[in-house]
């Protein structure tokens, strides 16, 4: 692991906090890709929402030991990270046309994924979901890059009513991040895409996430063989929504 030293910080909303860390060892070479940062005595996987070759930017919510202790390091502090993990998304493999779909949890890694296909002159639709109006974050920085976006609360208190998953029907391809119970009613609704499985690595109780991933080749580490999988070989029966209900924001 190597040292990164926070460079910025700004809360976006109550226990939500957006983060920068300089370091000499910034590997992120995909959207998707995690980093692992040492707090409470743990390494911990973080979802990234920008990166360069010496900096990038974590969003958590600062709920449990771990990210409380992140969001308490004033400016100048470090931590100990590891950058560039995992298998991140494909961006030369998303065609033009496609849909990216993320709820509260997966909305972070899907803004340098819509950054990357935007620079390839790649056309898409984004749809993000919410619990509720006060619940939305990082709109600015969305609508400054989608031409088409579309935002639902599950309360309906932005407009439409629904998980994100609602706007979607019959797509030809999805790259998606989220809650299992979001990718799961997603995966019968696209012919093809990239799910990421990242929001259970952050919740995961195991030091680093890690946990298992039924395929239909088998059993799959997420840390290693995701955690973006190709969204047709998960066997999404096998990911049980009542394991994992404690993860919605």
């Amino acid at each position: 692991m190597s040292k990164s030293k926070m460079s910025h910080r700004v809360q976006l909303a109550p226990d939500i906090y957006k983060m920068t860390f300089e370091t000499d060892s910034c590997r992120f070479s995909r959207p998707g890709q995690y980093v692992l940062i040492k707090t409470g005595g743990e390494c911990r996987p973080y979802q990234v929402c920008d990166y360069d070759s010496e900096r990038y930017t974590v969003v958590f919510k600062a709920t449990d030991k771990y990210g409380q202790e992140l969001a308490g390091i004033g400016f100048g502090g470090e931590v100990e990270s590891e950058t560039g993990l995992g298998n991140g998304f494909d961006v030369d493999a998303v065609p033009d046309n496609s849909v990216l779909v993320a709820d509260s949890m997966g909305v972070i890694e899907m803004l340098e994924l819509a950054r990357a296909l935007l620079i390839r002159g790649k056309k898409f639709k984004m749809v993000l979901g919410f619990n509720n109006k006060d619940s939305i974050v990082m709109m600015d920085s969305f609508r400054n890059i989608c031409n088409e976006l579309e935002v639902l609360t599950l309360d309906g208190s932005n407009g439409r009513e629904g998980m994100a998953s609602d706007a979607v029907r019959n797509a030809d391809y999805v790259c998606a991040s989220g809650t299992p119970a979001m990718l799961k009613a997603l995966s019968g609704r696209a012919k093809e895409g990239q799910f990421s499985l990242s929001m259970m690595m952050h919740v995961s109780h195991a030091e680093k996430g890690d946990f298992d991933v039924g395929t239909k080749s088998g059993m799959v580490k997420c840390s290693k063989a995701g955690p973006v999988f190709d969204k047709n070989i998960v066997d999404w029966n096998s990911l049980s929504l009542e394991h994992w209900n404690r993860s919605t924001y």
